[in-house]
């Protein structure tokens, strides 16, 4: 059965009802402007019932603060047959403005599209909207102008790892620290040193606060900053992406310079950190000297034992009255007596916390110890640091003790008569998830047949670059293993005596607390 157009009349009446019942505001006026129709919807947003304004023209709702160029432009495209939409400034009944989203359309005859009868006018309170977007636009502009004139550096980063926002404060750090982005540096070194404890914030999204990171710069003083990292959300505003929960997550970097408040922490600990290094050599000296006697007794009482069995079993029976036997026996619990003695007044090594140490630091520290020395024996330093290192877990007293002796072999090394070249290189790096610090110089070197010598307890050599005083190779050398890393002789290096250190980063203290000691 075919379907049927329904009367006209009943399509006028849907049509009435379906004005009238419309949620959006709407008014019907002549060629004039006078009003001939409203809507519910307009009595309610405007406050006039259609008995108060059919008749009236339709700038009964201006407000008259509407710039007249703006109405112009209105009439001249709704003259013409065109639609006209934009924002006008109105007011209700009782003289309260709000803004109005009007759109105009001309309404023609039958008799052709140029002949207008009349004007539809839809509009909408959008007051909310107008004042959400101008406090959008304030807070945007706000946290715009907070940002550029914040003394810490900001960046924004998008999930790709792109800085797509930041600050002049950021700009500076770029250009003091030479790299392109230090943002990059930052997140990885952070991303190393906590470990899982970054991953856990940044899938939870919680910020990281007040992380203190060390720059150095060759030539300059090293930079401190705290660094704090947060995470948000951010919903995409593409179409096709109205009905997905896709979103990308952004990184926001803050870095504040904390150098002069460092600065003034190192000045006043550097004297500390001399009377304690001072201790602690002290200390390690009377250690070695007392082990090192230990050690020469040791020789002979073992001599002593080994005759007192021998006489023994020529004397057979006969021993128990064998003044011999009873000389040596004495002699052997004398030795005995006196190493128990010895080993007894060995002083214990101090306890110090392990936890994160910046290698960076120790060798700037030690560096700053021994200046007057450089000075005193005429060599010159070059200190060529990694930009940024992680940390590793150690003591970093004990650290500073290693670095200071072998410091000091390099320089002893250097320091004879007649020997004019005395440069003593130093740098740090990161390869293959360690943290590398080699100690060269221009001395003598160390022959390849003492190269494994050096490193046994208690030898000693005239040589240059030994480890037989102070600290001592062989000490400095536990020390380093202790830190779960190695120290070596480098054999491909001819101008001198270079040594290598190396050490894991981001690794869990030992269970041990002492084993660092």
């Amino acid at each position: 059965m075919a379907c049927t157009a329904p009367p006209l009349q009943l399509a006028e009446a849907l049509f009435q009802n379906a004005v009238e019942q419309s949620a959006i505001a709407i008014a019907i006026t002549d060629t004039t402007a006078r009003i001939v129709y409203v809507n519910r919807a307009f009595t309610a947003m405007t406050g006039y019932s259609a008995d108060d304004v059919i008749g009236l023209n339709q700038s009964v709702l201006s407000y008259k603060t509407t710039p007249k160029a703006v109405y112009q432009e209105l009439w001249a495209n709704i003259s013409a047959g065109r639609d006209w939409s934009g924002r006008l400034l109105n007011r209700r009944k009782d003289g309260t403005p709000y803004i109005a989203e009007l759109t105009v359309t001309p309404v023609t005859s039958a008799a052709g599209e140029r002949d207008v009868t009349h004007f539809l006018g839809m509009h909408r309170d959008v007051t909310k909207e107008y004042r959400q977007s101008c406090q959008l636009a304030y807070h945007k502009q706000l946290i715009e102008s907070v940002v550029s004139v914040a003394p810490m550096a900001v960046a924004l980063l998008d999930s790709e790892g792109k800085v797509v926002l930041d600050n002049p404060a950021y700009q500076s750090v770029v250009n003091d620290l030479k790299i392109k982005e230090p943002a990059h540096s930052v997140l990885t070194i952070l991303r190393e040193n906590l470990g899982e404890a970054f991953d856990l914030a940044a899938a939870r999204r919680r910020p990281l606060l007040n992380n203190e990171l060390r720059f150095e710069r060759p030539g300059a003083e090293p930079r401190w900053y705290s660094c704090s990292v947060a995470w948000f959300e951010e919903h995409p505003t593409a179409i096709d992406a109205f009905h997905q929960n896709a979103k990308s997550v952004y990184q926001l970097l803050l870095m504040h310079d904390i150098s002069i408040s460092k600065r003034q922490q190192e000045a006043l600990g550097l004297a500390l950190m001399r009377e304690r290094l001072s201790e602690n050599e002290y200390n390690q000296s009377v250690r070695e000297a007392l082990s090192g006697a230990v050690f020469q007794l040791q020789g002979p009482i073992n001599l002593i034992a080994a005759a007192t069995r021998l006489q023994r079993r020529r004397a057979g029976a006969a021993a128990v009255n064998d003044p011999l036997v009873r000389a040596l026996v004495d002699a052997q619990e004398a030795g005995e007596r006196a190493i128990a003695t010895l080993q007894a007044a060995i002083p214990e090594e101090l306890q110090t916390p392990v936890g994160p140490v910046n290698l960076n630091e120790i060798i700037r520290d030690v560096l700053m110890l021994e200046t007057d020395t450089f000075l005193s024996a005429g060599v010159t330093v070059d200190w060529c640091p990694a930009l940024i290192l992680p940390s590793l877990q150690g003591d970093p007293s004990a650290l500073r003790i290693v670095f200071r002796q072998l410091i000091r072999n390099a320089v002893e090394a250097m320091n004879t008569s007649g020997w004019s070249e005395r440069n003593l290189h130093l740098s740090t790096s990161t390869r293959g998830g360690r943290i590398e610090a080699a100690i060269s110089d221009t001395g003598p070197g160390i022959p390849e047949a003492t190269r494994f010598k050096v490193f046994e307890p208690f030898f000693s050599t005239k040589r240059a670059c030994k480890g037989a005083r102070g600290m001592g190779l062989t000490v400095a050398q536990d020390v380093v293993s202790r830190h779960r890393g190695v120290l070596e002789i480098d054999p491909d290096y001819t101008d001198g005596c270079r040594l290598r250190l190396s050490f894991p980063h981001n690794h869990p203290p030992p269970s041990d607390p002492g084993a660092l000691e």
